[in-house]
């Protein structure tokens, strides 16, 4: 039984990362070219549950399966090494045949309590399997909410920052209209992803840090709020840069790069708010107390 297991093990690892493995670390480079941080948010948390179960080796090991979860390891294992073939055309396939395997070993060599006594970690390498898991909050969102809604909400805090700089700045739906030039706001930059982007490093560090579910909250309000104004405070340069300044200028700072330069001053911003508000502080006290 023994050797069987191990088998069957091995050939869902050898499936998994011979199909998966490239399509992950292909997906990152492509959002790390293309501006976006979330990559580094996928690696985090991936790491953060290898350390929290190495950390815990001596004891995992001594988890048994019995052999009813085993056989039912061993059905998902095998699901999964069948189906991946006809999952490769999309990669939230890829990821939901990989989760599989992963859930059948992980039931097939120490049972169904492994989850019960490490659910962070399972969570984290949930959240690390699909680099482009960050879109789901975004799909949910429009299916809940009226059409373009926050296109209509970034536009009026745009055109509020506007006025309240000194520019004579309408308007209409989606376009914010200065008189020599407008801007119309769309999914990519009304702010959204920036928010999630933020909910999700607010969950990773509470998570790191042992935070209590309250302050989870507050850091993952502070981050939002954080990740609105300075998707406002970018998208406000765009529409200047469109009215009074030239081309060169509006495609720098749309592009990947001033993406990066908001996010580096965003994540800037946040981190020492956190730490004006002792939030990380309170959590090493603690942890150390624990």
């Amino acid at each position: 039984m023994s050797k069987k297991h191990n088998l069957i093990v091995w050939c869902g690892l050898i499936v998994g990362f011979y199909y998966y493995l490239f399509f992950w670390l292909k997906t990152l480079v492509q959002f790390l070219i293309g501006g976006s941080t979330f990559p580094l948010l996928t690696i985090t948390g991936g790491y953060l549950a290898l350390q929290e179960l190495w950390q815990n080796k001596a004891k995992i090991v001594r988890f048994r399966a019995t052999n009813i979860q085993r056989r039912l390891g061993h059905i998902l294992i095998g699901c999964g090494i069948l189906f991946f073939p006809f999952s490769l055309d999309k990669g939230w396939k890829q990821a939901l045949v990989w989760l599989s395997i992963f859930v059948g070993i992980v039931i097939s060599t120490w049972g169904i309590k492994f989850f019960k006594y490490y659910l962070r970690p399972t969570f984290l390498i949930i959240f690390s399997i699909y680099p482009g898991i960050n879109v789901l909050p975004g799909y949910l969102w429009q299916a809940l909410t009226p059409e373009r809604t926050m296109d209509q909400i970034q536009a009026w805090s745009v055109n509020l920052a506007l006025h309240t700089m000194g520019y004579p700045s309408n308007i209409d739906g989606t376009w914010v209209n200065l008189p020599t030039g407008s801007v119309n706001i769309g999914w990519g930059c009304n702010g959204f992803d920036l928010m999630v982007l933020m909910l999700m490093t607010s969950l990773l560090i509470g998570m790191a840090y042992r935070l209590k579910s309250r302050q989870i909250l507050i850091i993952s309000l502070l981050g939002c709020v954080i990740a609105f104004v300075f998707n406002t405070a970018r998208i406000t340069l765009l529409a200047i840069s469109v009215a009074y300044w030239d081309g060169q200028s509006f495609d720098f700072w749309h592009s990947g790069w001033g993406g990066q330069i908001f996010s580096l001053a965003m994540f800037t911003a946040f981190y020492y708010l956190l730490m004006q508000m002792r939030l990380l502080d309170f959590a090493r006290k603690s942890h150390s107390s624990n």
